[in-house]
Formats: structure tokens, sequence, C-alpha cells
């Protein structure tokens, strides 16, 4: 019978030649974050884009799991409320990542953190049952079938999950002493916390919500707002293995820390992408706006909510109804926006923002 596997204890014993090959590339890696983050800071739209990455990250990462919301479809719940399953995962996901950057102010990575996130993950959803917010107290395996002896993976025995992930606090929160690039160390977490796999569901959303928040703590970014989901739904089969790939008795971790890396650095030219995209037509939609006198109030909150009511806009610009209504019409002439066929409660679309942020 199958054996449940027994990661080893953190830190990695790797060698100086890994080291240099890997740090190389972490060089590249963190040169890009910086690059993102400083145009992040001075583009004018950055409030008003921040939600809607951290939306995209809760999409991209529950994806991995197999949920099938589209981002049209959760951005249109914004102001539908029409909700399903896969909508309700995708913002108990996005209200994950906004506690735990919330709760870092106050308190480091810890058990206390990460149950809190687990709890949110799967409150209302798929895993409502699966214990929200509690360590796993029964074996469980990876696998498509109910037996075990079918297992791709079986993680570490219940009774000694607090103890790896005691070890992995103290290496999270530097109380092992280890001379290691944070984008290099997150690559190794991310990785040890998905083979203790503590919980019963939901072990690979955490997981991933940790990587954002162990490069906020570090400062390697400023906001939290750069994410590696998209990278990692896209090639989620080779992530999966080079995962597999480190629990054996010889552990691949310089092939696994390379993707990883490599997501990162992929992951940031996408994003300072669509900042340069998104900042290239706010300017070209002000000067729109000024030529043929629409206040530029309307232009900022859709930039905010790309999907929206009349009645929606009016609210969050404080305006009339009326007043709203006629600037709508004028954007909706020009191209800038289009409609749904509804007879009531039209939903109008700025198709041209939704186009680069769903990419």
């Amino acid at each position: 019978m199958k054996k449940a596997f027994e990661p080893i204890k953190l830190p990695l014993n790797l060698s100086n030649d890994i080291l240099i090959e890997l740090y190389k590339k972490a060089i590249v890696a963190r040169n890009k974050l910086v690059e993102f983050s400083v145009l992040l800071e001075r583009n004018l739209t950055s409030e008003n884009i921040m939600w809607m990455l951290s939306l995209n990250e809760s999409l991209q990462s529950t994806r991995i799991e197999g949920t099938q919301a589209t981002f049209d479809e959760v951005v249109e719940a914004e102001i539908t409320n029409k909700k399903n399953v896969d909508i309700l995962e995708v913002r108990n996901y996005l209200e994950a990542l906004n506690t735990g950057s919330e709760m870092l102010k106050n308190i480091p990575i810890s058990t206390r953190l990460i149950l809190k996130l687990h709890e949110i993950i799967l409150k209302d959803g798929r895993g409502k049952n699966r214990g929200p917010g509690e360590y796993r107290k029964v074996q469980n395996w990876i696998g498509t079938s109910k037996r075990i002896e079918d297992a791709t993976y079986i993680p570490p025995e219940p009774q000694n999950i607090e103890e790896y992930i005691r070890n992995l606090e103290k290496y999270i929160n530097d109380e092992i002493e280890e001379e290691i690039d944070p984008i290099i160390k997150i690559a190794i977490i991310h990785a040890q916390f998905e083979t203790i796999h503590p919980f019963l569901d939901g072990n690979g959303r955490v997981g991933r919500i940790l990587i954002m928040l162990y490069l906020l703590d570090k400062k390697i970014v400023n906001t939290p707002t750069f994410f590696v989901s998209g990278e990692l739904e896209k090639n989620k089969f080779k992530y999966y293995q080079l995962l597999n790939n480190l629990r054996t008795d010889s552990p691949r971790w310089k092939e696994w820390i390379l993707f990883f890396l490599d997501a990162v650095i992929s992951q940031a030219d996408k994003n300072i992408e669509k900042l340069r995209k998104v900042e290239e037509l706010y300017f070209k939609l002000k000067d729109y706006c000024i030529k043929n006198n629409i206040k530029e109030k309307y232009l900022d909150s859709i930039f905010k909510n790309p999907v929206f009511t009349i009645k929606f806009l009016s609210n969050a610009t404080n305006s009339s109804y009326t007043a709203t209504s006629t600037n709508v019409k004028k954007l909706l002439n020009s191209g800038v926006i289009y409609q749904d066929n509804k007879m009531r409660n039209k939903l109008f679309y700025f198709s041209d923002l939704m186009d680069i942020l769903r990419n």
C-alpha cells in the first residue's frame, strides 16, 4: 500500500552552482517587478484598475481548480448581483485576498492568517462542508479515483501537519536563517505548502494567495496587485507535474524554481503591457471627453466599473439620472461603450477596457 509522503524540513540545501543559476533569473524577475510597481504608481488609472487586477487573479486561480466562470460574467455579477457557485468562489477568493492584505498590516504570515484565508475561500461554496478554517484531521490524497492505491500523491499524515506548518511558518518569517532572494524563497514556500497539503480542499487557492502576501510583506511589491495565477493556469499541467517532481527522494527543486521565476517574469511583462494599454486608452478617451463636453468623473467611473447600468453610474458619480443618461448616450453614439438588447435595466459595456483586462 502506498504511504504518505514525508517532505524534508526547510531550509533546502541547494548547491552554490544551482543558486548562481537561480539568482541570474531572480534578478530579471525582480527588475520586472520593480518596473511594474513604478508603472502602477505613476499610472493615472491605478486606483481604478487595482481591483480589476485582483478580480482577474481571483478568476485565474479558481480556474486552476476547475471553476468555469468567465471574466465578463464575474464583472457583470458586480452589477446584476446574479451569482452561481462559480462566481461565488471567485468572489470568496477576492475577499480572501483583501482580508489577507489587511491582516498582514498587523500580524505576520502565520497559522492564524492561513486559517482565516481558508475559511473565507471555502465559505458557502463547494467546499463549505470540507472543514473551512481547519487543518485536516484525516488522510487525503490527490488522484483521479476514490482509491488511495491509485493516488498520484499522498500528502503527510494529519497528525504531522502542525509540525510541518510550524517549520514553514518559521521559514517564512526568517526565524530560520538563510541568505536567499525572497523571489526564490516564495517559490520554495509555495511548493512546500502545496506538498504539506494541510486542508481537505482549497490548498491551491490558499497557497497562491500566500505568494502575493509574501511579496507584499517583503516589499518586493508595494501594493497587493501582482499575481502569477494567470501564468500558472496557462501551464497548469506543467505546474502540477513540477510540483509532483518535488515529492520524491530526489526532488528537482531547480526545475521547479526556474519555472516559477519564468512565470513571474512572463506575468510581469503582461501586466506592464496591460498598464500601458490602459493608460493609452485613458488619455485617448479623456481627450474625447473634453472635446465632447463629457465630465471626467464618468470616464473615471467606467474605468473602475466597465459594466454598468445608468442607475449604477448615476450613484457612482453622484449625478442625476438625467445627466448620467445624457453622458452615456454620447459615449454610446461614439462607440466608446456598447449596450445589451434588454428593454429595461440595460447593461452598458466598456469593451475596449474589457478586452485589455481579460487577456
